[in-house]
Parts: structure tokens; C-alpha cells; sequence
């Protein structure tokens, strides 16, 4: 009995030893981690709408009870953008589900209405198939147009309101373009003052 107390005990310290290292490195390494991903999403958000300086959070509560949220329903965080005081346009954060699950897609919107940029984030989108909406080639078809609804196709895209889906991922280019729209029908909404959102 008294030879399985003392391994006992030598394992106990081992594990309390090793359990407060690992709280300590947590510990430590908390607020740097934090602060990379506010860094993260202030440049993301910089490079849909690189004419701001700024961005003000803006409250998604009064958003998310209007009679249309539903038509919101991706967008999860909206910023005012800024320019030395002034408004330049907004930027959403929106999470449709793709293929493998959510994808994260930041959109900028200017007052008139138009997509100044989409960058796609955090997804587990299938790689070589839909992880190939970060490439420019496909988020550079929503800049500079505005859309009340976006129609994927497969092939070439013929009108302004149609986005050449990427080729065997078409869930994928689904919800980007689904991310997309729902920020724009917002912006319309904040641009048109129509929510009380200010």
C-alpha cells in the first residue's frame, strides 16, 4: 500500500507542476493573442474600405429586432467607416454557412451603395475548390457594384448583377455572395436611415 503512495503522490506534483505552467503560459499569452486578433480584424476591415481611417463599432441589437433581421441575418458585427470624421461607407462581417461550415467574409460598402471590397477569413472550405474564394480573381467580381440580389452562375458572368461561381465549389460561392448581399441590403437600410441605427 505504501509503495503505490508515494508514485501517487510523485504524480500528482508532476501534473499540479505542469497544470500551473501551462495556466501561467495562458496567462501570459492572453492579452497577446487578443490583441493579434483585433490587429487582424482592423487591417481586414482596412482593406474593404482602405479610404477610412477609422472604424466605430456599430450596435447589432436594434439591427437584429427590426421587422427585416431576417434579411441580416449573416451579418454579425457593422462599422461605421471613417475618414478624418467623416463617413466613407460601412463595413459588415458577415458568417453565412458555406460547404465545410461558416465563413467568415468582411465586406465594405460606401454611402452610395457599391462593394469597395470582400475579403474572405476564417472557413474550412474544401482546399483547391472553395478555399479558393480568397483569390482575387473571384472576390474582385462583387467590387464596384451594387447589388439588390446576386445571381451565381456557372458560367462567364454576363450582367452586373451575376458573380461567376468558382468551379466545383458553388456552396461555397453561394454563401460568399449570400455574406455579401445580406451587407448590402443592410447598408441600404443604414444608408436610407431606415433601422434608427446611427
Amino acid at each position: 500500500m505504501r509503495d503505490m503512495i508515494k508514485p501517487t503522490l510523485v504524480l500528482f506534483l508532476i501534473c499540479l507542476i505542469v497544470g500551473g505552467a501551462m495556466a501561467f503560459t495562458n496567462a501570459a499569452t492572453a492579452d497577446k493573442i487578443q490583441q493579434r486578433i483585433v490587429e487582424e480584424s482592423e487591417k481586414a476591415r482596412k482593406s474593404v474600405m482602405p479610404d477610412a481611417d477609422s472604424f466605430e463599432a456599430i450596435n447589432m441589437e436594434n439591427i437584429h429586432k427590426a421587422d427585416e433581421a431576417d434579411r441580416f441575418a449573416t451579418v454579425k458585427e457593422a462599422y461605421a467607416a471613417k475618414k478624418d470624421g467623416n463617413m466613407v461607407g460601412y463595413v459588415f462581417l458577415a458568417v453565412p454557412d458555406g460547404y465545410a461550415g461558416s465563413v467568415n467574409i468582411m465586406v465594405g460598402i460606401d454611402l452610395k451603395g457599391f462593394v469597395s471590397g470582400v475579403e474572405i477569413g476564417d472557413n474550412k472550405e474544401t482546399p483547391g475548390l472553395g478555399s479558393k474564394a480568397k483569390e482575387p480573381g473571384f472576390k474582385s467580381q462583387y467590387n464596384n457594384k451594387n447589388f439588390d440580389v446576386i445571381n451565381v452562375v456557372k458560367r462567364k458572368a454576363q450582367s452586373d448583377d451575376e458573380i461567376q461561381a468558382i468551379s466545383g465549389a458553388t456552396i461555397t460561392s453561394k454563401a460568399v455572395s449570400l455574406g455579401v448581399q445580406q451587407a448590402s441590403w443592410l447598408a441600404d437600410a443604414l444608408i436610407k436611415n431606415e433601422l434608427g441605427v446611427k
